[in-house]
């Protein structure tokens, strides 16, 4: 992916994350807000219903007063009447009374009259234009005697009390008592539920009323204090599906928690948006609450348009952004662009570009204008750097060229002179054993490089014994070769003044320790053998023991003499041990090139394995002893490189004719 269409993928992504969250969070917020209209709506009905149940409230006791003072004028009246009727009961005045007080209570808005003595003691009623032809009875009708005696008394000329009739048998009557000039009383009384209730009935409704058609509200139920319902309208028509329902129970603990501390309250149904508003007095007490239900369809469109228009802007938003990303990005990728083919032109050929050629880029004051102009600057320091490096290139070229020549020159000078002290070594090195009928033998010597440190050695002594050495110099090459060529010089010299291995030893370690500034070391074994007896005289300075291999063909190393190599220290003693040879029995001489020469897994030939091959090598020519030696070194060494010198000898005792010498 391109970085321009990464650009445009991450900001559009980002703008649309934004957007995505801006919208969501302000779908959430006009939800809470249609919620919290519609309550704020509740709340309005709610004062609106307070409002008309204060104004009623105000009406009621407006209404009372205008009846009480009715009552007490009609009272008054009734009493100053009083005055031109006798009303002793011997000349039937009480009956006279009775039929006035009759005729009232059938004419006029009073509906019982009383007509009581100084004593308080009651001597004529009249109720609904009926009189009582008894005595009447206060208490019967649930009036109070004290009320009664404070206006016969004299303490109050009028009271006003509403009867609480025991029973159930009476109504409820409100009472104007006045007294009367001769201490008689007169009890006017109007039943109380005619002068109660109709102006907060007909406040409520008039408020519920004037609410119908509103848009959303589907029903409205007022209740007071103790929940108990006071007025209810339904605005879908009388035969409406709520019309006549009863508040739910939904709606009564939202009104229980709104005639609470909690206020306005609000629940979200399957089917409208429930809220409930206190219905404060004019003191701020809620003495009642009104539960509303709005129409959730109507919520759910307005939500709807919300988020329609909210995702109309959004994408909106979305698009401008993404066009806005666009040019962005190309004008940034443009450079990167310019500046990631002038790289890769510069990886590729770094003199045949340019820099220039990114000027227009450069020439921006951002800050891909100022990584162009470093890139130039970077670019035309390694061209000058590689122009500079080429010529020192070709300079050196040059110098090597000649260097070389002159090593090459060299080289074949020193392989010319290798060559020759290679041919000088071979030449020193004895090719025969001395003409002798006793014994027979061959040597053979592969140096590791041109030049090696094994040497062997085999000459007569003066008394005609064969002496035979075997060694082996620490180290390889050239300074191997020349301190060979010395021990072998001083190991002659010393064997002629020895007649025996170990003196001629001792003489040979001195000799050598004297003129040995590299601290080389030789392990060396020299043997004298008595072509006579076949007796074998040796010492060994830490070289490998040869091998015996005896006539029935068993194969044995001479026993260690536990002699040092030469060269380690002066003074060192070196014993001699002796082995008697019959005639046809072989000794093979080596050094530790055979047993130490490793294949291609790094293993070694070892001594197990050379004995294998010198098993049947009684029964050989002592040229085939030594090529089968050397052919199962080859063959197991494989492509392996040679490490180290290989050398050996092996010495057939033929006896003193030489009749016993396979053919």
């Amino acid at each position: 992916m391109t970085l321009s269409r990464r650009l445009i993928i991450t900001v559009a992504a980002s703008v649309g994350v934004a957007i995505a969250g801006v919208s969501v969070a302000m779908g959430l917020l006009a939800r809470d807000a249609l919620i919290e209209q519609a309550e704020d709506q509740a709340r309005l009905v709610a004062g609106l219903i307070a409002s008309a149940a204060n104004r009623a409230e105000l009406t009621v006791d407006e209404i009372d007063r205008m009846i009480v003072s009715q009552m007490e004028a009609q009272a008054l009246a009734i009493a100053r009447n009083l005055e031109n009727h006798d009303h002793d009961e011997e000349e039937g005045g009480y009956e006279a009374l009775r039929a006035y007080f009759a005729k009232l209570t059938a004419d006029s808005a009073v509906d019982d009259i009383w007509l009581l003595d100084e004593d308080g003691e009651p001597h004529v009623r009249a109720v609904d234009g009926l009189s009582e032809s008894w005595p009447p009875d206060l208490a019967s009708a649930g009036i109070d005697p004290r009320v009664v005696e404070a206006l016969v008394t004299g303490r109050r000329f009028s009271v006003t009390f509403q009867s609480n009739p025991p029973g159930g048998w009476e109504k409820p009557m409100k009472y104007v008592g006045v007294r009367a000039s001769n201490h008689a009383a007169v009890l006017v009384g109007t039943l109380a539920t005619e002068t109660s209730g109709p102006g907060e009935i007909i406040g409520i409704e008039a408020a519920l009323d004037s609410l119908a058609g509103r848009e959303a509200i589907q029903a409205i139920w007022v209740v007071n204090d103790l929940l108990d319902l006071i007025g209810m309208s339904a605005f879908e028509g009388e035969d409406g599906p709520l019309a006549g329902a009863s508040l739910l129970a939904e709606d009564e603990d939202l009104a229980t928690r709104a005639l609470g501390i909690d206020g306005s309250m609000s629940y979200l149904g399957d089917n409208a948006l429930h809220v409930a508003a206190p219905i404060l007095d004019r003191g701020g007490v809620a003495t009642g609450a009104a539960v509303l239900h709005m129409d959730r369809d109507h919520l759910d469109r307005l939500f709807a348009d919300h988020v329609k228009y909210g995702l109309i802007v959004a994408a909106a938003a979305f698009a401008i952004g993404s066009i806005i990303a666009a040019i962005s990005a190309r004008r940034i990728v443009q450079p990167v662009t310019a500046l990631t083919t002038a790289a890769a032109e510069v990886d590729t050929d770094t003199l045949s570009f340019a820099p220039e050629t990114l000027d227009p880029v450069a020439a921006r004051r951002d800050e891909l204008g100022t990584l162009v102009r470093v890139f130039q600057n970077m670019v035309r320091q390694v061209q000058a750097r590689e122009e500079y490096l080429e010529s020192m290139v070709r300079a050196r070229t040059r110098d090597l060229q000649e260097s070389n020549a002159q090593l090459e020159r060299a080289k074949e000078r020193m392989e010319s002179e290798l060559k020759i002290a290679h041919a000088l070594q071979g030449a020193i090195l004895p090719k025969t054993l001395p003409d002798d009928p006793a014994y027979s033998g061959q040597a053979l010597m592969t140096p590791a490089r041109e030049m090696g440190g094994d040497f062997y050695d085999f000459f007569t002594l003066d008394d005609g014994r064969l002496s035979v050495v075997m060694a082996d110099v620490s180290g390889k090459g050239v300074p191997a070769a020349f301190f060979m060529a010395i021990a072998r010089t001083v190991m002659r010299a010393a064997a002629a003044r020895h007649p025996t291995p170990g003196p001629c030893l001792e003489e040979v370690n001195d000799a050598i320790c004297e003129q040995n500034p590299q601290d080389l070391f030789v392990t060396l074994f020299y043997g004298i053998l008595d072509p006579g007896t076949g007796e074998f005289v040796y010492a060994n300075a830490g070289h490998n023991p040869p091998f015996v291999v005896r006539r029935p063909g068993e194969v044995s190393p001479l026993p260690m003499t536990g002699g040092m190599a030469v060269g380690v220290m002066p003074g060192l003693p070196y014993n001699e041990d002796a082995t008697t040879m019959a005639p046809g029995d072989t000794m093979f001489l080596y050094t530790d090139g055979i047993t130490e020469a490793m294949n291609v897994d790094e293993e070694e030939f070892t001594e197990a394995r050379l004995e294998a091959v010198l098993a049947d090598g009684h029964e050989l020519p002592v040229d085939a002893v030594l090529t089968n030696v050397t052919s199962a070194v080859v063959e197991f060494a494989g492509g392996a490189e040679q490490s180290d010198d290989i050398t050996c000898i092996v010495l057939r005792y033929d006896g003193e004719s030489g009749d016993t010498a396979p053919a």
